[in-house]
């Protein structure tokens, strides 16, 4: 005697969605393009700190000859701050470039493939939190220069102005490995293949 074969239980089918709520998830869906305008400021910003980086290095080679040959330390010192300032609008490029780009892989939409394979190997395993830690060690690197600049100023920087810097910078380390913590957390396993490797 054969027993009868019991069919497997179907989930049953969700009632569909009115048009109005379709309309209404669509158009929530597509305002992720709002990103395009802002990343597009962004850019400008970016192009401009160029050109002022740029300007920067043409008198920096004008005045080459006089740094290069003077012994006096005023000199010396000169060449320094004017490196710490190359060095500051670098970081905040850096900074922008990685907002602008990474904001796009995750919010707007992912690069093609081809596009992805010939960027940053972080680009690839970005999310939420990663591009938050990276651009918490951005903040944390341009903090970290604007007080060498005050400890390198030849004009005498006030005790207040000096220590909210450094209040600053400690708040960017510490949201930033806080933020990283979380991250090592939630996906122990990364964490795992990277040690591995």
């Amino acid at each position: 005697m054969t027993t009868p074969q019991t069919q497997p239980e179907t989930a049953p089918n969700p009632p569909p969605q009115p048009e109005k709520t379709k309309l209404l998830d669509r158009m929530i869906f597509e305002t992720r393009w709002v990103l395009y305008p802002m990343n597009a400021g962004l850019m400008v910003a970016l192009t401009i700190y160029l050109l002022k980086f740029l300007y920067q290095v043409f008198i920096l080679l004008g005045h080459a000859p006089a740094l290069i040959t003077s012994t006096s330390a005023e000199h010396d010192h000169e060449l320094l701050v004017i490196i710490v300032s190359l060095l500051d609008q670098a970081m905040i490029c850096s900074l922008l470039i990685m907002t602008i780009v990474g904001g796009h892989q995750i919010y707007v939409r992912r690069f093609q493939e081809q596009l992805s394979n010939q960027g940053p190997y972080w680009l690839r395993r970005v999310d939420t939190i990663v591009l938050k830690v990276k651009l918490g060690l951005a903040f944390t690197g341009v903090s970290s220069v604007v007080i060498l600049k005050d400890c390198i100023s030849s004009a005498v920087v006030p005790t207040q102005v000096w220590v909210t810097h450094v209040v600053i910078h400690a708040v960017f380390l510490g949201t930033t490995l806080v933020t990283a913590i979380v991250w090592r957390i939630m996906h122990p396993h990364d964490s795992q293949d990277k040690s591995a490797k």
